[in-house]
């Protein structure tokens, strides 16, 4: 099974009765619950209280809210989801201008989604009046409230709803940027907020593909915005000033929340992949699917999270500083999970420049299928703010499957109050009567900068950036002198700079501030500043310029000031201060955070702004001994500007520090030297070869660089222009064996006869490892030379050793001649399926062998059943008419899609449930076939997502992926086929799209990199790399494979229990209130069931237990499990025996986790003889005898149970189990 087995996002539709899923997808088994009753389902921890601010039908289908300045609550209803309307869309359609608008007349059907405005007129916590603002919206996703008006996200657009006299009837409309997709309509532009920068933010799905630009601005010009965070806002404050957009930060999957801390960091939640990451400016961080628009940061940052919830799809994030909240949860990310119907809290700790994130509990469990958390925000009373969606659809699955489905009815605005104290809470929604800061004196909005609840300091920050003002200037400015508190000195920072009242001295006296989030943002403040000055000089004219005009000397003056600012921050002993001042310096070098578009004032008649990569040596040299990825890539991310436009200089600057900066330099070098071969100028290869000269010394050093310059050659071979033969002897000969072999390498890859006479020598030598045979073989691949020609042709007539057989076949791709098909059609019968797969792959890459191949099928030597899908697809829609034409004879007429898939998915559901399957035949298949382009339990393939993580939730979705996996394919996932300038056809997903090569990753994780030269044509199929036609297989065969991947042993036994919930289907049941439940790592159920032979065990695999643990509390060898998530079935263990007078008492001991507890019960004969409660109070562990005496010479059942409590962590530890006296 290869590629897209489940494609992350796109498991859909698979029954041939119903058209919903089932399983994790399951909707919701019960009617809806009125909003009392759904409110008195919910769990939270003690001292809160959840309370409904409204529900339908004030509100449905809410999608997106916000709040203004007088406290009231926007909400973005969604009627349209997930297929938009077919009328006409009165803001939709190609937008050829930025200026404001008369709203649109409208006749007949518009699209239905719309803004409404609910208010609390009465303070009483409840909605009492409803405003429609707007109507007529297709797909909105996002709103804000700012500038006289909202701004919505209402793709392609991100829109500005005039209403300057607050009549809450907006009078015009402008498009302030256009070019936001719509491909994957769960996907789009979403999350609105205002930065602590001033910046529009906002979050986008991976899956859709947007070209952000202006209105009336080429689709070429607009920035590729298809995973992470992006930033927008106006040039500058005047009324319809033209908008600006930057990616600023890339990757992820499909972000649905962002917020930041109080020291201005961001955060997103992420669906499929990890959870959870900090999205630092610049960063390039993992992605669901696709490759990042930049192609040399050469590495992707990972989340900030080890764990994993369960059934989990997460929509909003908030972190928590409503000041409300006891002081432990300040700070907290709250995360809304849709299919765990829950809202869990976790605690964030810095490291190095960045963080980690831990589970602390679940703040809330609906205990209800409805419930679809889809934001959650601190609101003006400073409690937590739930929208729900309120479905019974979990997911995009089904609403897609079936849209008519969708509840268009429902909708439901939570809000969780603390109710601890010697007071009732409040029941009002906020805390001033009326609400209205616009209505604040400047003083009074300075001092709301020291509100305790973010909400009200972000909004007092706005309305100062909205009427900018010198008293506020000043009182600003005193505030920020005076205060310790570095929460509100940053507040005082962030207005300061958004209303342009921020000076350079001021800048320059906080440098020594004693709070390192404020010396960061300094440094952040800085790097604007870096931006704004680009902007301004791009309007000086060309002969001002020439003049050195004091326009010009002005700004070159000030950059001069800001520079000597960041030197002063370079050597600063925190690293997130170093990390923004590396932030800053890419802002002075390149026009965009995480792409090398040009400065705008670039293409002016002057110098670039700084040579940023050479200002930056103290920061280097602090950094040198701390390994930091994220700072480690920031500072990287500014070199790279560098060598891309003057490579010279930056070798003889910064990276002339590489000796004396060590272990940081190890990495830079590496990707220096491969950033310098991806130039593709020869001359660049010169400086490279002169900067490993100089560095010789060094021997890791050399070594890294070495292996930077062989990785660039992947991208096609390119050669220095100056003959660089004699170094390479002397590396070749090097003491150090890494420089020695990259030396050797590097050589091969440049021509040199007698390398290359030594590789071939190697390859053939049988006395030499498979792996080094191996390496040598690569190696040959990419040098094609007639003598690597001719080893592999002699390698081939040898025969090769199993060990080396699939790197041989798959190396016929290069290095093969005419006589290869005669040699590999040899050697079939003798193959086993795996070499098989490499061969046919082989010979489908070129016509000559194709015919070949085709020729063996016709005459029985190669078996139709033994031709994988993928190369029979290839066949038979071959660019050659004749070889089309001959797979059509001998294979058959392939079809990628059959009006009886659902007929098909129906007999093989049916063919699944009959009979038990053979798990261990269905392993060998599942090896012989998914293993080729899918990891699972520690092999396999990284071609496809890794299965253990991608969804293997129940069969219905399976099915329908196994046997059509063409309904959806995400982008970055489509079969992609290359053809060659020298005749071959290579077919994958492209996982590198580059300037210089590409790279597609196939079948069975080979991986072919093609120089953009050799490129003769390259065709996206649209279609998915996994093939149809799984569904042939026979049904007793596909039921065993079906169900290896359901449920491998690997992750224990296949219990009725387990088939019960992967073919039906269960509800989400009550979860423990407390450390959120995974299964994402195999279980040792040979280890726990020899803990005790004597017993039998029955537990759930429930946060990776059971297990035996080693030590516990100073008892070794400890048996540790878990109740079942149902919380009525105990785990067990259960033991029929025969008391004798000298064996009448059992003895155990028992353990509970420190933070929970469990009731144990002992049943004789299932009547219980012996019950208490397992706590972590002293001692530790409880020493527990059971008098069997009354059974001696009776066979009995005797069965200990782990009875959940309705506590939290529920864990018992056992040891020893003993009969005895």
């Amino acid at each position: 099974m290869s590629l897209l087995l489940l494609l992350t996002s796109g498991l859909t539709l698979g029954s041939a009765h119903a058209k919903e899923l089932v399983g994790a997808y399951t909707p919701a088994s019960e009617i809806c619950p009125t909003p009392e009753e759904a409110r008195a389902k919910m769990t939270v921890p003690e001292g809160y209280e959840v309370r409904c601010f409204a529900h339908e039908p004030m509100v449905q289908n809410p999608v997106a809210m916000t709040w203004d300045h007088r406290g009231r609550l926007w909400v973005v209803e969604a009627y349209e989801y997930p297929n938009g309307s077919e009328h006409p869309a009165p803001f939709g359609g190609e937008a050829n201008d930025d200026q404001y608008h008369p709203l649109p007349q409208t006749k007949g059907a518009i699209p239905r989604d719309r803004v409404i405005i609910l208010e609390d007129t009465d303070n009483d916590g409840v909605a009492d009046k409803r405003t429609v603002f707007v109507e007529g919206l297709n797909l909105a996703s996002a709103i804000l409230c700012g500038d006289g008006g909202i701004y919505v996200g209402q793709q392609p657009h991100l829109i500005h709803f005039r209403d300057e006299d607050g009549d809450d009837k907006p009078e015009a409309w402008r498009v302030c940027l256009t070019g936001f997709g719509r491909e994957d309509t769960h996907e789009l532009v979403n999350s609105f907020t205002w930065g602590p920068d001033g910046w529009l933010y906002m979050t986008h799905g991976v899956f859709t593909n947007s070209k952000v630009r202006r209105p009336g601005q080429p689709e070429k010009e607009g920035f590729k915005f298809d995973a992470g965070i992006g930033r927008a806002r106006p040039t500058s404050r005047e009324k319809e000033s033209a908008w600006e957009f930057e990616v600023f930060a890339d990757g992820t999957s499909n972000p649905w929340g962002c917020d930041y801390d109080a020291a201005g960091n961001f955060f997103i939640s992420a669906c499929v992949i990890d959870h959870f990451f900090h999205m630092a400016p610049g960063g390039i961080y993992v992605r669901q699917g696709g490759a990042p628009e930049n192609p040399y940061s050469y590495e992707l940052i990972p989340s900030i999270v080890k764990h994993k919830h369960f059934r989990a799809a997460y929509a909003g994030v908030q972190i928590y500083q409503g000041g409300v909240y006891p002081a432990d949860t300040h700070g907290h990310a709250f995360i809304g999970n849709i299919h765990d119907n829950a809202i869990h809290e976790e605690v964030l700790t810095p490291v190095g420049a960045t963080f980690k994130c831990e589970p602390r509990r679940d703040f809330l469990r609906a205990n209800d299928g409805w419930f679809r958390p889809v934001s959650t925000q601190t609101g003006p009373d400073g409690n937590l703010w739930i929208m729900d969606w309120c479905d019974k659809y979990p997911c995009y699955q089904n609403a897609k499957a079936n849209p008519e489905g969708v509840d268009r009815d429902r909708g439901r605005i939570w809000r969780i109050v603390v109710s601890a104290g010697s007071e009732p809470p409040k029941r009002g929604t906020t805390k001033q009567e009326p609400l209205d800061l616009k209505k604040l004196t400047v003083e009074e909005l300075v001092k709301n900068l020291e509100h305790p609840n973010n909400w009200m300091r972000r909004t007092a920050r706005r309305m100062l950036v909205e009427r900018p003002d010198e008293a506020a200037q000043r009182e600003m400015e005193t505030l920020l002198g005076q205060t310790t508190s570095p929460a509100l000195a940053l507040e005082a920072l962030w207005s300061l700079h958004q209303t342009n009242q921020l000076e350079a001295a001021f800048l320059d006296q906080l440098t020594q501030h004693a709070a390192p989030a404020v010396r960061a943002w300094v440094a952040r403040l800085s790097g604007e500043r870096f931006h704004a000055a680009d902007l301004h000089l791009a309007t000086v004219s060309d002969s001002d310029v020439l003049k050195s005009s004091p326009a010009e000397k002005e700004a070159m003056a000030a950059l001069t000031v800001d520079l000597q600012r960041l030197a002063k921050l370079e050597a600063d002993p925190e690293m997130s201060v170093r990390s923004a001042v590396a932030t800053a310096m890419r802002q002075g070098s390149a026009g965009d955070l995480t792409t090398n578009r040009p400065l705008a004032s670039a293409n002016k008649h002057w110098r670039p702004l700084v040579r940023m990569h050479n200002q930056m040596g103290n920061l280097v040299k602090t950094s040198a001994s701390q390994h930091d990825r994220l700072l480690a890539l920031q500072i990287w991310m500014v070199i790279e500007h560098g060598l891309a436009t003057d490579a010279e200089e930056t070798l003889l600057g910064v990276m002339a520090l590489a000796p004396e900066t060590q272990p940081l330099s190890h990495i830079l070098s590496h990707k220096a030297m491969r950033r310098l071969c991806d130039t593709r100028d020869a001359k660049n290869l010169d400086l490279a070869i002169g900067f490993c000269q100089k560095i010789a010394a060094h021997d890791t050093l050399l070594a890294q660089a070495l292996e930077g310059l062989v990785k660039g050659q992947e991208g096609g071979i390119i050669k220095p222009t100056l003959d660089a033969s004699a170094s390479l002897s002397e590396w070749r000969n090097h003491k150090d064996d890494k420089v020695k072999a990259q030396a050797q390498q590097l050589s091969v890859l440049w021509g040199d006869p007698e390398a290359i006479g030594q590789v071939v020598q190697t390859l053939l030598d049988g006395k030499q490892s498979v792996s080094a045979r191996r390496a040598a073989l690569q190696s040959l691949r990419q040098v094609k030379t007639e003598a690597a020609k001719a080893g592999y042709a002699t390698l081939m007539k040898n025969k090769p050793e199993p060990a080396l057989m699939i790197e041989a076949m798959r190396a016929a791709v290069d290095l093969g001649g005419d006589a290869f098909a005669q040699d590999a059609l040899g050697l079939w019968k003798a193959l086993n399926p795996q070499e098989r797969i490499a061969t046919a792959e082989s010979l489908a890459s070129r016509s000559v062998w194709s015919r070949a191949l085709l020729e063996a099928m016709a005459a029985g030597t190669v078996a139709r059943g033994d031709l994988p899908m993928t190369v029979a697809r290839s066949l038979t829609n071959h660019s050659d008419p004749k070889i089309k034409a001959r797979a059509g004879e001998v294979i058959g007429v392939w079809k990628d899609s059959s009006e009886d898939v659902k007929a098909l998915i129906a007999a093989k559901k049916k063919a699944a449930l009959t009979g038990e399957p053979n798990l261990a035949d269905g392993k060998l298949m599942f090896q012989a076939t998914c293993m080729v382009c899918h990891e699972f339990h520690g092999g396999g393939q990284k071609v496809g997502p890794d299965l253990i993580g991608s969804g293997r939730s129940n069969l219905d979705a399976l099915l329908a992926n196994v046997i059509d996996p063409n309904q959806i394919i995400g982008n970055g996932y489509e079969n992609i086929i290359v053809a060659t300038k020298d005749g071959r056809t290579l077919a994958g997903r492209m996982v590198e799209d580059t300037p210089s090569h590409v790279k597609l990753l196939g079948a069975g994780g080979a991986a072919q990199i093609v120089s953009r030269d050799q490129v003769a044509s390259l065709t996206n199929t649209k279609q998915s790399l996994m093939p149809m036609g799984f569904g042939a297989l026979p049904d007793e065969m596909f039921r065993d494979m079906i169900w290896y991947i359901l449920a491998p042993p690997e992750e224990g036994p296949l219990t009725k229990e387990k088939k019960d919930l992967l073919t039906r289907g269960v509800e989400a049941a009550p979860a423990t209130p407390g450390k959120p439940k995974t299964n994402w790592r195999a279980i040792d159920w040979e280890s726990v069931s020899l803990w005790n032979p004597d017993w039998k065990v029955d537990a759930p695999d429930f946060e990776r237990t059971p297990v035996k643990l080693a030590d516990y509390y100073g008892r070794s060898n400890v048996l540790m499990f878990h109740p079942f998530e149902d919380r009525k079935k105990p785990a067990s263990f259960e033991r029929t025996l025969t008391p004798s007078p000298g064996k009448k008492r059992l003895r155990f001991a028992v353990a509970a986790d420190d933070r929970g507890d469990w009731k144990l019960i002992v049943r004789v004969n299932g009547q219980i003889v012996q019950e208490m409660t397992v706590g972590h109070d002293k001692p530790r562990w409880k020493e527990v005898a059971v008098d069997l005496s009354a059974h001696v010479g009776k066979k009995i059942t005797v069965k200990l149970e782990a009875q959940a409590t309705d506590w939290h962590f529920e864990f018992a530890y056992w040891h020893e189990i003993k009969l005895g006296n």
